[in-house]
């Protein structure tokens, strides 16, 4: 009789739990993705396993649309990419989540991009490098009220090697010895037991509600860079790459990438503008390796594509995103290796893709960039007199037909991180065509002398780019923004114009 009350009193207690179980819900804000052929993924990211979907409908009207169910399961860490379809152009949209079990999230609202493959205009956000400890400063909200048709993060979305244990659990997996030794010691306590795990909880950390906010609300434009991918300068030689590329795929929407399970490269439009943005890390040479036909920073097949994308287009402005800059100026040095960690470290490949544009006549390229921790503006591929049609004390403007195939430089960063300084300018290559033209740096970005302990300045800078090919002449306008840490308003540092 006793067995069978304890039988009875264990399935009350089960069914219990059952009947309580928590429902599932999001663990955070949904991202919204890139729109193309009217068509726009949304990431979603939930608590537990169990069916999603989405209820979307234009904003104002009440005829309600439905995308398919898809699995949540816990090898993507409840993570899934639904796809809004038949979407009108230049459209606010509202949506919310939809679980199996009938809960709701919230509304949330977005806008569509404007109409495809015709002029119009658009205006995007770029930069880079935003680490967990220095995200007192709410940028997220500045550029959320500046509402952008997308954001472009150029890489270091998160500093997985720093403010964790990435590091310690890489060597604790690679060096038996070591690991040893952390057993005696008792240092295998890690609060994240595999490298999968860090590089989630990362991102977990970074991406905090005011970051959530914007990126539920305006399409994101995303691409890696070192600490993101791995530690400090890494390069295509790093032993974890491909968990890095699967948390990578867990927190952004789907871009659509050239490789199935190699280099996260792609290519989007927006109106009458093509789009090309760059992995330079899985393909890349380590940097300390000699400069020549070896050394690369793309792979062949990504700068085959690049290189016919770029003739193949027809976009009077074309427009590059590079998690590293192009200039001259802004190579790091750092981690104890020779070499440049930019593109002033793989000067053979770029001056094969700067040559490439000469010998094609390619005009109206433009590339966007992050990770020098100060920003800047340049221009490659230029013939000597370089002659603006105006100039003024913070703004300038050039005209496209003046320039040939020249190429602008325009680099943005840190989101929030220690600012920096880049390498001296050489006042006699502003007159030197095979070097990069500095049209522009922040004052704090030049080398100077400085005492070695003075307390770093922790910095907030982006870039708005602002496109228009309705207008005669079609223009592209690129401010550079710093926060005032007085007052907390961003501060236009440099303005400069384009026409074509």
């Amino acid at each position: 009789m006793n067995k069978r009350l304890l039988r009875i009193s264990a399935l009350i207690m089960v069914l219990s739990i059952w009947g309580c179980e928590k429902p599932n819900e999001l663990f955070r804000a949904p991202v919204v993705g890139i729109e193309q052929n009217n068509q726009v993924p949304i990431l979603i990211k939930a608590t537990n396993i169990g069916n999603v979907r989405i209820e979307y409908q234009k904003a104002n009207k009440s005829l309600t649309n439905l995308t398919d169910w898809n699995k949540l399961t816990d090898a993507n860490a409840f993570t899934t990419n639904l796809i809004l379809r038949n979407l009108h152009s230049n459209s606010n949209y509202r949506y919310r989540v939809e679980f199996e079990n009938g809960h709701y999230s919230e509304w949330f609202m977005f806008k569509t991009f404007p109409a495809a493959e015709q002029s119009g205009k658009f205006s995007f956000i770029f930069s880079s490098c935003m680490r967990e400890k220095y995200l007192g400063f709410n940028i997220f909200n500045k550029i959320e009220q500046l509402s952008p048709t997308f954001v472009a993060l150029l890489g270091d979305q998160m500093y997985g090697d720093y403010d964790g244990n990435l590091n310690t659990i890489e060597q604790y997996l690679a060096n038996d010895s070591l690991r040893q030794k952390m057993i005696e010691d008792g240092e295998v306590l890690l609060s994240d037991k595999t490298v999968l795990q860090a590089f989630r909880n990362k991102y977990n950390r970074v991406f905090d509600i005011n970051y959530q906010k914007m990126a539920s609300s305006i399409p994101m434009m995303a691409i890696w860079d070192d600490h993101d991918f791995g530690r400090d300068n890494s390069d295509g030689t790093y032993p974890y790459k491909k968990e890095a590329r699967k948390v990578f795929k867990e927190n952004f929407p789907d871009y659509s990438f050239v490789e199935e399970d190699g280099g996260i490269y792609y290519k989007f439009s927006i109106t009458d503008v093509d789009i090309f943005v760059l992995d330079t890390r899985w393909h890349r040479s380590p940097m300390q390796n000699e400069d020549g036909k070896v050394k690369t920073m793309l792979g062949r097949e990504q700068l085959g594509w690049l290189l016919d994308g770029l003739k193949e287009s027809t976009s009077t402005f074309k427009l590059v995103f590079s998690s590293v800059p192009l200039n001259d100026y802004g190579g790091d040095t750092s981690s104890g290796r020779a070499g440049y960690d930019s593109w002033m470290g793989y000067k053979f490949e770029r001056e094969k893709i700067l040559s490439f544009i000469k010998d094609n006549h390619i005009q109206g390229i433009l590339m966007f960039s992050g990770d020098q921790h100060y920003p800047s503006a340049h221009i490659l591929n230029w013939q000597y007199p370089l002659k603006p049609i105006s100039q003024f004390e913070n703004s300038i403007e050039y005209s496209l037909q003046n320039l040939g195939t020249a190429v602008f430089d325009f680099s943005a960063s840190p989101l929030n991180y220690k600012r920096a300084t880049g390498h001296p300018l050489i006042s006699e290559n502003q007159k030197n065509p095979l070097f990069s033209f500095e049209i522009f740096r922040a004052a704090w970005g030049i080398p100077k002398n400085t005492i070695e302990d003075e307390p770093p300045v922790i910095g907030s800078v982006y870039g708005l780019a602002e496109v228009n090919t309705e207008s005669s002449p079609k223009r592209i306008s690129v401010k550079f923004y710093e926060l005032n840490h007085e007052t907390l308003d961003m501060v236009e540092l440099y303005h400069v114009g384009i026409i074509f």
